[in-house]
């Protein structure tokens, strides 16, 4: 009998918040075809990731989600689009025998909020296309597209991370793109 494939989510806070009641959801949502494993961190960016990438790929998920772009943003850390993008490479190749899908970060509130001060839109934009070229827009759950036109407040009060409701929103769309990813056998 074959193992359960593995889901491995890997990056930011925005899956680093993938709390144990989240990650049950996407098994769920997966039909339990497979085991989701979390391998993020809230403030990890591109530079942090990278060199874990290729130890994680050890594991060999079947799918591995990532996570990044805002942090390489923030005023704090800036790191440059080129070495963002470079970074973003080193993890997809380090993930070459899994299929990899981009998480892309959502648009955030701008204004008076101490957490995004620096950050802008325009600039995430830069590092979200970087991302959604490096695994391709059909492996991309775009959280900007998924939380357009809900009816509720989709972020907290920081105005970068998600609320419960978002993520609840977020679960089944990452489930429709991951499940893509998983062996065929996994999906019958």
């Amino acid at each position: 009998m074959a193992a359960e494939p593995m889901v491995m989510l890997f990056g930011d806070s925005m899956l680093g918040r993938f709390t144990k009641p989240r990650i049950l959801a996407l098994e769920r949502e997966l039909n339990d075809a497979a085991t989701v494993y979390n391998c993020a961190a809230g403030g990890w960016d591109s530079s942090d990731c990278a060199p874990r990438a290729a130890v994680l790929a050890r594991l060999a998920p079947a799918v591995v989600v990532v996570s990044l772009g805002a942090n390489d943003c923030a005023p704090w850390k800036r790191v440059p689009p080129e070495e963002f993008a470079e970074n973003v490479r080193i993890v997809v190749e380090a993930f070459r025998s899994s299929s990899v899908v981009g998480l892309l970060p959502p648009v955030i509130r701008e204004v008076g909020r101490p957490e995004t001060a620096g950050r802008t839109n325009a600039e995430l934009d830069r590092y979200r296309e970087i991302l959604r070229v490096a695994v391709g827009p059909a492996a991309c759950v775009d959280l900007a597209t998924v939380l357009a036109d809900v009816d509720f407040a989709p972020l907290e009060d920081d105005g970068l991370h998600l609320t419960a409701e978002s993520y609840a929103a977020v679960i089944p769309a990452l489930a429709r793109v991951v499940e893509r990813g998983l062996p065929a056998e996994a999906r019958a």
